[in-house]
């Protein structure tokens, strides 16, 4: 039986921050406070970051994965080759030595599409008993007899699948991998390539995030997410029913998962009021492009 998550539904206001060690947004490095979360990611995290750009991407994995080296914790890599041709020339300049880190059984790096995801694909579904099996002795190998008892692994299975036009089973993958992370007591990342002013992103994709993920980083910037959405909701509404508006949404709007307050804000919008929100979301696009001042 799993254990309840630690972060409760109704955690919303100035606590939405996905910083691991819960500050308010006010604080030093407020431009990445993802990168926190990622280097103290803690046994049964399960964080999933929306991307576009492969640099974002890049920064926020090799984060997560030097993080575990420096702390003496196993790294598992679900990479596509391509994407692993990226990350191994910046984790060896933020000092990892990486065939060193193979060699002791501390990092495993596993091809995602070519070698993992065809081994447990049955009718275009995981096969859940062959998923955790196989999941569980990858892990089992990266303890290496408990020299790192203490494990990570992030993976873009996932991705692969949601880019092929496979939701379904990219969701009942992200369903196991939440099972994976309690039962093994590990933390996961999976990363996304998905554009977080969608609406259709907003509408369907992020509520069955949030029954299955502890965290989400949504952009790379959260003070400038921050600025956006609240000029936005003024530029829509008006700077006095902005100011309402918020307060009642912040206050009445269970959050399944944590996040910047102002994805919060964005989310809790599209189930109060979905007709203001669509414009809002638009707005919010073009002020996060294009930032003032």
């Amino acid at each position: 039986m799993q254990e309840p998550r630690t972060n409760p539904e109704t955690r919303l206001p100035e606590e939405a921050s996905t910083d691991h060690a819960h500050h308010g947004h006010h604080h030093e490095g407020v431009r990445e406070p993802w990168g926190s979360l990622l280097a103290n990611a803690g046994p049964r995290d399960h964080i999933v970051q929306l991307y576009q750009d492969p640099s974002f991407l890049n920064r926020a994995v090799c984060r997560f994965a030097a993080s575990a080296i420096a702390n003496g914790e196993g790294v598992i890599l679900v990479p596509t080759q391509e994407h692993w041709n990226d990350f191994r020339p910046r984790l060896e300049a933020e000092g990892v030595d990486v065939d060193e880190a193979q060699r002791l059984g501390q990092l495993t790096v596993v091809d995602a599409d070519q070698l993992l995801l065809p081994k447990f694909m049955r009718d275009s579904m995981p096969d859940a008993p062959v998923f955790l099996g196989l999941a569980a002795d990858v892990i089992t190998k990266s303890r290496a007899k408990d020299r790192y008892p203490k494990v990570r692994w992030w993976g873009e299975m996932v991705n692969v699948l949601w880019e092929r036009g496979d939701v379904a089973a990219s969701m009942n993958l992200e369903d196991l991998f939440d099972q994976l992370a309690h039962e093994q007591d590990i933390a996961i990342f999976c990363s996304f390539v998905m554009d977080n002013f969608n609406g259709e992103v907003h509408a369907r994709m992020l509520p069955r995030l949030g029954q299955n993920h502890s965290h989400l980083i949504p952009v790379e910037d959260y003070e400038r997410l921050e600025s956006a959405v609240a000029e936005a909701l003024r530029d829509t509404v008006g700077a006095d029913e902005a100011q309402v508006l918020e307060k009642r949404l912040l206050a009445g709007y269970p959050v399944r998962f944590n996040m910047p307050r102002a994805q919060a804000l964005l989310l809790a919008l599209r189930q109060v009021l979905p007709v203001v929100a669509e414009p809002v979301l638009e707005r919010t696009r073009t002020l996060y492009a294009n930032p003032r001042g």
